[in-house]
């Protein structure tokens, strides 16, 4: 939520605009305080950890939402090199605090490891306002704030962001309860398959909503046939890399499943059709958020979710043996919600430019 809410807002609005950033400023209070809130609320709810480590978890919920937010002004600055640094040093601060403190004999606790983590974050945010000019931490006024049109759209991007983790919740709930977990874990043994194939589509989301975003500021929007370019070669890579996973499933089978049980092969095929169905709607729902349309975006999606979820139930339903179907339902009906936000985005597209004539010299003089 926090990542939708505050880096998706500071990457779509112009986050220099004094009412927007000061907007930005209480969301980032807002949220690291909730976030801290609700990170105690489950520490203390499991009834498995003492003061201190719930006191620890609170504290390095807090730090990684503030270095989220540093990591998203990388992206909307598209300098994604420096937020492989930043990300980098996250991952070697945490290693080397835990090898530090294990190798002075230290016993290996929870409580370490959570302490580790804080300190991993911790470098990473003093790393963060190194490397971000000072203008990305001016402060700005927080009475006036355009708040209202940042909460219009961030609430409706923030839901819209749950709703393909939160169908794929649902779903592995469904397939529990009618099928088996063993036959989930086949299902989720070829989602693991089949996952870089989703991480790439997934990764070069993130550099579209940026990209779009700037083109909206910098008052030359991109037309819907702008998406329909990136969208063929996003389904293209997702297609080849699934294809290679769905042939090469017998030598990379075992090394997921450690050999213990056999992937489900239809399944894996399942996932290449949400990879592929899932490349086709991402550019259209970013060129949509980029002209701050989040809530139509939701709509579409969530359609497209509760359809999905609503056709798997009933294939359960009918015939628990039907689990397998389970990607082939939540996908498909992303190719429908592609087709709605291109002609949503068609109507909404800005005119064509048309290119100044030159007058002639002569014509000038009469």
């Amino acid at each position: 939520m926090q990542t939708s809410w505050v880096g998706d807002t500071l990457t779509v609005f112009d986050r220099f605009d004094p009412r927007v950033r000061g907007a930005l400023l209480l969301s980032v209070a807002g949220t690291v305080g909730a976030g801290a809130a609700a990170g105690a609320v489950v520490a203390a709810s499991m009834r498995l950890a003492g003061l201190r480590t719930i006191g620890l978890f609170t504290l390095l919920v807090a730090l990684w939402l503030l270095n989220e937010t540093g990591r998203r002004i990388f992206t909307a600055r598209m300098e994604f090199w420096r937020l492989a640094v930043n990300d980098t040093c996250y991952l070697v601060v945490t290693l080397a605090t835990l090898g530090a403190v294990l190798g002075l004999g230290s016993a290996a606790t929870v409580e370490l490891l959570l302490a580790a983590m804080c300190a991993g974050c911790v470098a990473s945010i003093v790393l963060s306002r190194l490397c971000l000019p000072r203008r990305e931490y001016r402060l700005a006024p927080l009475r006036g704030t355009a708040l209202r049109e940042v909460t219009e759209f961030a609430v409706w991007r923030s839901v819209q962001a749950g709703l393909r983790p939160g169908s794929l919740l649902l779903a592995r709930v469904l397939i529990a309860a009618f099928a088996s977990t063993a036959v989930l874990a086949g299902i989720e043994a070829a989602r693991l398959l089949l996952a870089p194939a989703l991480t790439v589509v997934n990764g070069v989301g993130g550099f579209l909503l940026p990209k779009f975003a700037e083109a909206e500021r910098a008052g030359r929007p991109m037309r819907a046939r702008r998406a329909v370019r990136v969208c063929a070669p996003m389904a293209l890579v997702a297609l080849l890399m699934s294809v290679a996973g769905i042939l090469l499933v017998d030598w990379l089978g075992p090394v997921v499943t450690g050999g213990e049980f056999r992937i489900d092969r239809v399944a894996v095929v399942g996932w290449g059709v949400y990879a592929v169905c899932f490349a086709c709607t991402l550019p259209f729902a970013s060129l949509a958020t980029a002209r701050k349309l989040s809530r139509s975006v939701f709509l579409v999606r969530g359609v497209e979710s509760a359809g999905g979820l609503v056709v798997l139930l009933a294939l359960m339903i009918i015939d628990p043996g039907h689990a397998a179907l389970a990607p082939y339902c939540l996908g498909a009906g992303g190719l429908v919600s592609a087709v709605l936000l291109w002609r949503m985005l068609r109507r909404d597209d800005p005119p064509r430019r048309t290119p100044e004539v030159p007058v002639s010299a002569d014509e000038l003089v009469g």
